[in-house]
């Protein structure tokens, strides 16, 4: 019985560590996007926020805004490349609660 103690002590200390990743993510054709742009930050610890607007004959139209505090990238040619297309797929994602200032930033901008 002795033994089963320090044993038990040290599997308490042993646990993964309380983390999580809150993300969202936004799919959305090419044949969709009506326009994009980037908004510019004023100051330097403003993030950069990227707005896409989009249009489908369901859901009407919807502007998706997303704040990167570590720019936007390339996201801008995948829109450009993807725009107009309905065989394209582009994958948006923000992590929302990132280790940045602003704790936001856009995580992935891909097409498929």
């Amino acid at each position: 019985m002795h033994i089963a103690a320090p044993l038990c002590l040290s599997l308490m200390f042993v646990t993964p560590a309380l983390a999580w990743e809150h993300t969202m993510e936004w799919r959305f054709q090419g044949s969709e996007i009506l326009s994009f742009s980037v908004a510019v930050p004023e100051f330097d610890e403003d993030p950069e926020v990227l707005e896409v607007t989009l249009s489908s004959p369901q859901h009407g139209q919807t502007q998706v805004a997303i704040e990167a505090d570590l720019g936007v990238g390339d996201c801008v040619e995948t829109l450009r490349y993807a725009q107009g297309d309905a065989l394209v797929t582009v994958v948006l994602t923000a992590n929302l609660n990132a280790q940045t200032l602003n704790g936001v930033t856009l995580a992935q901008c891909s097409t498929r």
